[in-house]
């Protein structure tokens, strides 16, 4: 399987998908709901989504190339949010 594999491409593309996934199922969820949330905190939140994907390849299947991508891109985001949000 694809998902199997000790990669450090395979980190990044996960952890560049996961919290747009996220951010998007949040975005629909909310919308039906008619919750009114501030769109960067959907972001911050959803960026949380990346912790379960490193844990599962750092810890579980022992994928250190994989969970330092994941864990790199999500500091790429979370850097991103912080300048998005004006904070710095």
């Amino acid at each position: 399987m694809i998902f199997k594999k000790d990669s450090l491409l395979l980190g990044v593309v996960l952890g560049l998908i996961v919290p747009v996934v996220f951010w998007w199922l949040q975005a629909i969820l909310f919308e039906y709901v008619n919750l009114n949330i501030e769109d960067s905190s959907m972001k911050l939140f959803a960026l949380m989504f990346n912790l379960p994907v490193f844990r599962y390849y750092m810890i579980n299947l022992k994928y250190d190339k994989t969970g330092k991508g994941v864990l790199f891109v999500t500091f790429i985001w979370a850097v991103i949010w912080v300048f998005d949000k004006g904070i710095i």
